[in-house]
């Protein structure tokens, strides 16, 4: 009976008063573990336990602690010597920035003495970060400092992922060892922990991996009760404290066999779960907060006393680098390797800010065009600038989104003050690159004299529509004429937006324009003309001309297209093609909702019960699909180049929707563009589109970090499948050709149908059916609660007989690439303009 009653306490999760009751679980006698190395670090968060710039600066204060505990116990027996390992690069670049020439020797100092580290990653990343920003992880401090620091080993804490370009990013660098401490919050590590296993890269290359608990865990390995109060206290709140020496830790006799036996427990419990080494590594975080916390500087006293009393395991107070050196040669020989991407259960957290993650696609995609060989060499300050704004852009794809209240309290001050300096990481760059692109072009072009250019800066051909406001034209024009060829191209006008005026009537005013302040559907507001086969990395010079160019002929090719009742395309086929480019739904809107009180602790219900009998019933019982219906009838457009499909949708969760099919006639492609006008709501939700291609069982080439992988064949076991987080393509290759799947501002995927939790691990019946993640907002904490108004997302299909394997990434980058264009007037700009203003 008392044995039952523990256990019932104990998963009610009060172990103290367990404890407390029917005293201490019994501790085995001896240990099979005979060492304990134990690493010291603060988990960094920039936020959630306070506003992002506080954490940073808390984090130099910490720094300083740490190296005052390092320099004050450098003398002291080996025994004694605090140790410390700086998790995040971000926090030592901000300290050696702010210290003094003196401040910098002692840290060097206390590095060559082994007792301080320094791991190689800026900080926990979400799996979100492209090539160049991995690049730029790698470089985050200068070659002199990196030297200096000499980085071996790199932490990933909490995240429960780690994709592969960073694995490789890694060893490009000489970082062969990587310590994950995965928080099994609304996810978990994908095997048994602690344990360890080789990864090995696509070229051969092995990184040693070490799954430790999770990173504050060590501290009860020792304590039964947490310290711990709030549980999130702001570090400005003056009513909590960190713990000083003495509130746990503590040193008499009585206390450290205590500590003793509650550490045998644990051991056993490793045991008993399959752990087989004789030597294990734990670390520790503090336990004022856990996250973001200071160091604690009585750690070496009281292992001291615990070897000097002779309990066992020996406990060795190290430094990352050094536990995880050690632990490779303990164990490396007799661990698996294992293969993979290594998908991150937390990535579906970032769909909670849609606008947020496409504006730093569109952030990424300006610094790759103004980064083209087009413009010629980037000058040094032009290199300094895109660094830093790469730099901001993988701070945005670190993992912390906001306040630990920011879900249950979305409209505190301090969530929406989160939120506002991390979303600034998102904004500034999108705004500053795109100003970088500006310069880029008008430095290489208005050399070329009186005209309008049209630039392609990506690395395939363009085809399709060039848009601009009718108000950069200067004059009453109706064409584009290439010298170079004698071509006259129509300059053709569309409804748009008249800014700076009153809408003259209600037609002046789109469905979604509620402010009715400018009108956004006035004729002859936006020019286009198309563009056929522009050249990768070129740009072409026209004249604007008052002449009216001949009517292009409307091409007769095209696709066959079918229509469902309401006149919405469900398939289209090429002539070349010997199935369709898509088949049943295309831009298919659909919502899944929790029917449920409290419905995130019923989510938080099936994220424990995963795949089991359990949670279907439970997914069954409590999840809702609901699929939009069309308002009406689609209308079609025909123009010589595509034909475009406009429908309006209706859905219980929008205040409007529309879906706009452009289908290309000289080639197979099509661009699905959904915007909707998402209804406040904190309850939680995901959004998708869906797409069903002519693919039955082909499970898709995706890629992450411009790594390619296959979903569910090349990821680590027990990694997410649920969703996964990709650079925006996938391509299905079959014996009748490749069908690529693109999209611009959605990095999230699953297959099928809503996997909420599935845990699956084996392919679904239907891979072919994807589901783009718009929206998500089911976590409890740290995301954003309800983010809401209008929201637009793009999507390209193409349909290729061939294509190589290095040339899919390049065709995805090109199809969501847009053209840069340049009008310059007769005349020049003065010299001072020219440098003062447009060099980058």
């Amino acid at each position: 009976m008392k044995s039952l009653l523990r256990r019932i306490l104990m998963s009610a999760g009060v172990a103290a008063i367990a404890t407390t009751m029917l005293g201490a679980e019994p501790a085995p006698a001896e240990s099979a573990i005979k060492r304990i190395y134990i690493i010291h670090f603060s988990h960094t968060d920039v936020g959630f336990t306070d506003m992002p710039g506080v954490c940073r600066e808390l984090q130099k204060r910490y720094l300083d602690i740490a190296l005052d505990g390092v320099l004050t116990t450098m003398s002291k027996p080996a025994g004694q010597k605090f140790h410390w390992t700086c998790e995040s690069l971000v926090t030592v670049d901000d300290w050696w920035e702010a210290a003094t020439a003196a401040r910098r020797k002692d840290f060097l100092k206390a590095l060559r003495s082994g007792q301080l580290d320094v791991a190689a990653l800026p900080c926990n990343q979400a799996p979100f970060l492209d090539a160049a920003q991995w690049r730029t992880m790698m470089h985050w401090v200068s070659e002199d400092l990196w030297r200096q620091f000499k980085p071996a080993v790199a932490l990933q804490s909490d995240v429960n992922g780690f994709q592969r370009a960073g694995a490789m990013a890694l060893l490009d660098r000489g970082v062969t060892r990587l310590c994950m401490s995965i928080n099994s919050d609304s996810g978990g590590p994908p095997f048994f922990r602690p344990s360890a296993f080789w990864w090995k890269m696509p070229d051969g290359r092995r990184l040693f991996v070490y799954l430790n608990e999770t990173y504050p865990h060590g501290y009860d390995f020792f304590e039964s009760a947490h310290w711990r109060r709030g549980p999130v206290p702001f570090a400005s709140d003056t009513r909590y404290r960190p713990p000083r020496a003495g509130d746990f830790f503590r040193t008499d006799e009585a206390s450290l066999r205590a500590a003793h036996a509650q550490c045998l427990r644990r051991i056993e419990g490793l045991r008993k779960g399959g752990y087989k080494h004789d030597v294990l590594t734990i670390s520790m975080t503090n336990h004022w907060r856990m996250d973001n916390d200071p160091p604690f500087l009585a750690i070496p006293e009281f292992i001291a006393a615990w070897n000097k009393l002779g309990l066992k395991p020996e406990l060795v107070f190290t430094t990352a680098t050094k536990a995880m050196e050690d632990m490779e040669k303990a164990v490396g020989g007799n661990v698996p390797e294992r293969e993979g991407e290594f998908t991150d259960w937390w990535a579906n957290g970032a769909a909670s800010g849609p606008r947020e993650v496409a504006a730093t696609r569109v952030a990424k995609r300006l610094l790759a065009a103004a980064q083209s060989p087009l413009w010629g060499p980037m000058p040094a300050s032009g290199a300094r600038k895109a660094h830093l704004l790469y730099k901001d852009l993988c701070l945005f794809d670190e993992h912390t989104w906001g306040s630990s209240w920011s879900v249950a309290f979305p409209w505190t001050l301090d969530t929406q003050a989160q939120f506002a300096e991390k979303a600034m990481l998102a904004w500034r760059p999108m705004g500053q690159a795109e100003w970088l692109l500006s310069q880029r072009v008008r430095t290489r072009l208005l050399r070329e004299g009186e005209g309008l250019f049209v630039a392609n800066p990506s690395h395939r051909p363009f085809s399709g529509w060039v848009r601009m406001p009718a108000t950069c034209l200067r004059d009453d024009y109706h064409s584009l004429l290439d010298p170079s060829t004698g071509a006259r191209l129509p300059l053709l006008f569309e409804n748009g937006v008249r800014s700076w005026t009153a809408p003259k009537n209600p037609g002046e005013l789109s469905r979604e324009n509620t402010a009715a302040t400018f009108p956004d559907n006035v004729p002859n507001q936006t020019a286009k003309f198309w563009v056929e086969n522009l050249a990768p990395d070129s740009f072409v010079k026209l004249r604007l001309e008052k002449q009216s160019a001949a009517a292009e002929p409307a091409l007769k090719d095209g696709p066959t297209v079918q229509l469902d009742d309401q006149g919405w395309p469900v398939s289209a086929q090429w002539t070349e093609m010997k199935k369709p480019l898509f088949v049943g739904g295309i831009g298919e809107f659909s919502a899944a909702k929790v029917n449920a009180f409290a419905p995130r602790w019923v989510l938080k219900d099936i994220c424990a019960a995963g795949s089991s009998a359990r949670g279907d019933e439970l997914r069954k019982k409590h999840i809702e699909t609901v699929l939009a219906t069309p308002e009406g009838k689609a209308t079609v457009e025909e123009t010589p180049h595509t034909r475009v499909y406009v429908q309006w949708l209706k859905h219980p969760r929008l205040e409007s929707g529309q879906r706009r099919l452009e289908l290309w006639k000289r080639e197979p492609r099509a661009r699905v563009t959904l915007r909707f006008n998402r209804l406040s709501s904190e309850a939680p939700e995901i959004l998708y589109a869906g797409f069903t291609l002519p693919c039955e069982g082909t499970l898709p080439r995706v890629s992450n970090g411009d790594v390619p992988f296959t979903p569910f064949k090349e990821q680590i076991p027990g990694s997410c499948r649920d969703h996964i987080a990709l650079d925006g393509w996938a391509d299905y290759a079959t014996p009748d050709g490749h069908w690529l799947w693109v999209s611009r501002d959605a990095p999230l995927v699953s297959f099928d149908s809503p996997q909420i939790w599935t845990r699956r691990q084996t392919p679904p019946a239907h891979p072919e059916r994807l589901l783009a993640m718009l929206f998500n907002n089911c976590w409890y904490t740290n995301f954003v609660a309800d983010e809401h108004g209008v929201m637009e997302f793009q999507f390209d299909l193409v349909w290729r007989k061939k294509i190589g394997a290095s040339a899919v990434a390049e065709l995805a980058d090109s199809l969501v690439a847009e053209p840069v264009v340049l009008i310059n007037s007769a005349g020049a700009d003065d010299p001072v303009v020219l440098q003062r203003l447009f060099s980058p």
